[in-house]
């Protein structure tokens, strides 16, 4: 089903690898982003977050296994290419509720 929790975050990624502003879209207006130290509240500083993030490096992110998700919790490791050729690997975790990422967070890992 289109609203599925997985199927949210399959269309988080196309929309990602695409470098697609509308990815913001698949968050409810009161989503949290939550990573590096800091957490961006509100669909507002999400979109600031990912039109900056596409326009400054263009990040192009490749799933790294299948998607697991487990109720409205869903993991996704990947591996995320930069346009100046840097190589980010991160593991996402999201919550998903009515068809909506409520929550992404996402961890670094440092090589």
């Amino acid at each position: 089903m289109a609203d599925e929790p997985a199927a949210v975050v399959q269309r988080y990624f196309d929309r990602m690898r695409s470098r697609d502003p509308s990815v913001v879209d698949l968050f409810h207006d009161d989503a949290s982003l939550i990573g590096l130290g800091s957490v961006r509240s509100g669909k507002d500083a999400i979109r600031e977050f990912y039109e900056g993030s596409i326009r400054g490096a263009s990040p192009t992110p490749t799933l790294i296994g299948e998607i697991l998700a487990a109720g409205d919790r869903v993991a996704a490791e990947v591996t995320i290419e930069l346009s100046n050729g840097a190589l980010i690997h991160a593991v996402d975790i999201f919550v998903v509720e009515q068809g909506r990422i409520r929550t992404l967070t996402y961890f670094l890992a440092d090589h």
